[in-house]
């Protein structure tokens, strides 16, 4: 039996199994437009380049996950949000392709002590921020992908354009909050319920309700970001997402009441 320590990168079964279906349907969605003809061959010549394409970008994605969850002495593990699947191939259909709802699947950070070794209190505790930092680092691993991608386009042309189109889908839409509330509102379960059994959120939420000014910056960082790699170079665009997003952070630092936000404290 692994210990801990070495529990850390484990895939189990079921969540293999979650990450297959995932990463077809996502090829299924991103291989949905192409510009060869509409045949039979092209299509499938194009959906298994995007399953490769999809499944490296996935693998990073993880990976990284856990890297920055060792350093916290927590796992993470993914599980199909089949809702968001769901709504995902229907938005695919619906506008050809053009928009794809990337976020086939929700994480739930799992510590694997009771306490962080080496933290003194309230810090041996696997906290908000550092759970906000754990789920960031996947969609910021995509966007650095995309980024990537953009230097190879010279080169590799089509394929390096798909690449950016995949990995700045999986940035943006998984920054995004509040995508497992629809679930629940539709479910006879509370939010209390859902916190209680441990189900997974999509990591915006991680983040958003972590830290709000951290996910202010990064989502306008990743979104600007992301819409500039379509007509700019990668430098360009990351020099734009910073100052614009800078700015969003300052406004929204500065112009917002946190503590309004914040729930009244017990007499």
């Amino acid at each position: 039996m692994a210990t801990p320590v070495e529990s850390w990168y484990n895939f189990d079964k079921a969540e293999i199994r979650d990450l297959v279906i995932a990463v077809i349907a996502l090829a299924f969605a991103f291989g949905w437009k192409f510009p060869e003809p509409a045949t039979l061959g092209n299509w499938a010549g194009n959906f298994v380049l995007v399953l490769i394409l999809v499944s490296v970008s996935v693998l990073v994605h993880e990976v990284v996950h856990r890297i920055v969850a060792r350093k916290f002495h927590a796992r993470v593990r993914s599980r199909l949000f089949l809702s968001s699947v769901v709504a995902m191939l229907i938005i695919t259909i619906i506008t050809g392709g053009s928009v794809i709802v990337a976020v086939p699947w929700a994480v739930t950070v799992i510590p694997l002590y009771f306490y962080r070794p080496g933290k003194s209190y309230p810090q041996w505790h696997l906290g908000p921020r550092e759970t906000a930092l754990i789920a960031l680092a996947g969609p910021l691993a995509n966007f650095a992908l995309a980024v990537l991608a953009k230097l190879l386009v010279p080169s590799l042309d089509l394929v390096a354009k798909k690449l950016i189109f995949i990995n700045a889908s999986l940035a943006v839409f998984n920054l995004l909050p509040f995508l497992t509330l629809f679930p629940i509102m539709f479910s006879k379960m509370s939010v209390n319920r859902y916190e209680q059994k441990g189900m997974p959120h999509v990591e915006g939420e991680f983040v958003f309700f972590g830290s709000r000014a951290l996910w202010a910056f990064t989502f306008a960082f990743v979104l600007i970001g992301s819409l500039c790699l379509v007509v700019l170079g990668a430098f360009a665009s990351l020099i734009i997402a910073f100052i614009i997003s800078a700015v969003l952070w300052v406004l929204w630092h500065y112009f917002v009441d946190f503590r309004k936000l914040e729930p009244p404290k017990p007499i």
